[in-house]
């Protein structure tokens, strides 16, 4: 959709840039003796504006469009400078601001280019770090990434990087031998308590099933 800005704007004779004082990274456009527009300086330096150069509707829409793609880059990159994200994560925040499809297509490729997106390597941190640090099993590890929009294929990677099914099952009786006592009622009811507990960690059922019953018969 056009802003109110794109719409005022007509073509014409650039007659002046000048650098924003509140804002040196930025310069005022001026077209026949009045301000028009500002655009990033990298703008003015990639499309070769000049004093004197004639604008037309088309250069028009290429500088205010290339003006959009370089406020979408910004807030793009601030919000990865919080924490690692998936592409389908910024793409959801960029439309959010009210970012086109195709000015996002280009925002991610430049972010791909520059490393700030890798969702390979986002999944295999992630993986890392829910299994080492909260004891999380292959069924919430992979819950979690596919709602962060990681693919299939990294996400199944991610899983066999963070640890072995050997240590998988090690760490799912540790956290059963952990909550044991935190169950209370019937053997039968601590049963069903401790499986569910496994399962909503991450465990798959028959697994969770079978260490609820192991770590509570020895006792």
């Amino acid at each position: 959709m056009a802003s109110d800005r794109e719409v005022l704007v007509e073509p014409g004779e650039i007659t002046a840039l000048k650098q924003q004082v509140r804002n040196s990274a930025r310069t005022s456009v001026f077209i026949d003796g009045e301000f028009a527009f500002g655009v990033h300086a990298d703008l003015v330096v990639s499309e070769g504006l000049y004093v004197g150069q004639r604008l037309s509707e088309s250069d028009l829409n290429t500088l205010l469009c290339g003006e959009k793609v370089l406020r979408g880059r910004s807030t793009a990159l601030r919000y990865l400078a919080y924490a690692p994200r998936t592409e389908h994560q910024v793409r959801q925040r960029l439309a959010q601001e009210g970012v086109t499809k195709n000015e996002l297509d280009d925002i991610i490729t430049d972010l791909y280019e520059l490393g700030y997106i890798d969702d390979r390597r986002y999944a295999v941190e992630y993986a890392v770090a829910r299994f080492r640090n909260k004891g999380y099993g292959p069924d919430r590890i992979l819950r979690e990434l596919v709602e962060d929009g990681v693919s299939h294929d990294y996400v199944t990677e991610a899983i066999t990087a963070a640890a072995s099914s050997d240590m998988y099952i090690v760490s799912a009786k540790k956290l059963a031998e952990k909550f044991r006592d935190r169950v209370q009622g019937t053997l039968p009811e601590r049963k069903k308590k401790l499986t569910a507990y496994l399962v909503r960690r991450g465990y798959e059922y028959t697994l969770s099933k079978e260490l609820a019953h192991e770590v509570l018969n020895q006792r």
